[in-house]
């Protein structure tokens, strides 16, 4: 039983993982937030502000509760343009999609009687997780996100990865991957193995479905050289400066970085996403440029066999730019 003990951890944490993103109970949940018996609720979603007090006849106390979504205003992103130099550092010139500067507004919904099963459906997804996710006090749903290793970004509407979450005590191995199918996960991954300062690290890249969400993900680990399976997280003095923006059919859905990190993430609930079609730039500033250049060296193996998503990228001394 214990060669079966590690791949049926990691099945059980990305179901965990699964069930936390699914939309299993989100309308549920939010009913029985405003449809309780003698509730006296204000609801303003958009650009104002929601109000509830509610009486339990049971306790005899009242509650207030003060909820303010963030502002649904549209945002416009314009990329980057790469202009590619040769300075002497290794040179593959990446190319960013262009972007599709539609501007969209958010409808706005105002309610002033209690909430009733229809105006409910009427929130947008994001007005939902704002109302389950953005508050200062997070409730039940925001703590459930938060032991599931996760946080709410408000001004994108997407979930990412803590620093210090359950997963990191685990590691990384390839198990995980061909769990992936079984939970509904449908991805590119990419490998890209090579060595620096005595130890054997691996940096991956995914891109993809995750269930109900799409989203993309950069992993940094390493181990010993004695070791051929399991790779460890990278602890906090083996962090690098991770950035990556997700592009889907050209058109930019969020960004996430720069930051110091071992496990930079990011997905968009009710968002689909093809892998194929799923664009990212990603920049990664390592440790030195020796470790860069060990790290691209390696690279430009894997890109060599990027035949049908073809990887690009540019070193500049510490720093690899990466489209893929």
């Amino acid at each position: 039983m214990k060669r079966f003990a590690k791949p049926v951890s990691a099945i059980a944490m990305l179901l965990v993982i699964v069930i936390c993103f699914s939309g299993c109970g989100i309308v549920d949940f939010t009913r029985s937030i405003f449809h309780k018996d003698n509730t006296d609720v204000s609801v303003n979603i958009g650009n104002t502000q929601i109000n509830g007090n509610v009486t339990n006849n049971n306790q005899n106390a009242t509650d207030s509760a003060d909820v303010i979504p963030p502002s649904t205003q549209a945002q416009t992103h314009t990329p980057v343009t790469n202009n590619t130099t040769n300075n002497g550092d290794a040179t593959n010139n990446t190319s960013k999609p262009v972007q599709n500067n539609t501007t969209t507004t958010a409808p706005v919904i105002d309610v002033t009687t209690p909430v009733t099963d229809e105006q409910l459906e009427e929130l947008t997804v994001k007005e939902l997780q704002d109302l389950l996710f953005a508050t200062k006090d997070p409730n039940t749903a925001g703590k459930i996100l938060q032991v599931a290793g996760f946080e709410y970004d408000e001004e994108q509407g997407i979930y990412y990865s803590q620093m210090n979450p359950l997963q990191r005590k685990f590691g990384f191995n390839i198990g995980y991957d061909m769990a992936a199918p079984l939970t509904g996960m449908i991805y590119d991954t990419k490998r890209i193995e090579f060595e620096y300062d005595g130890r054997e690290w691996m940096i991956q890249i995914w891109k993809g479905q995750y269930g109900i969400t799409s989203g993309a993900e950069i992993g940094l680990y390493n181990r010993d050289p004695e070791r051929n399976f399991q790779y460890d997280c990278a602890d906090d003095e083996d962090l690098i400066t991770m950035q990556f923006d997700f592009y889907n059919q050209n058109e930019l859905v969020f960004s996430r970085g720069p930051e110091k990190h071992w496990w930079l993430t990011g997905f968009k609930v009710f968002h689909a996403g093809v892998p194929i079609l799923i664009d990212l730039d990603m920049t990664l500033t390592f440790t030195d440029k020796q470790m860069a250049h060990a790290f691209v060296k390696s690279l430009k193996k894997t890109a060599a066999t990027s035949y049908l998503d073809p990887i690009t990228y540019k070193q500049t001394g510490s720093t690899v730019e990466i489209h893929w």
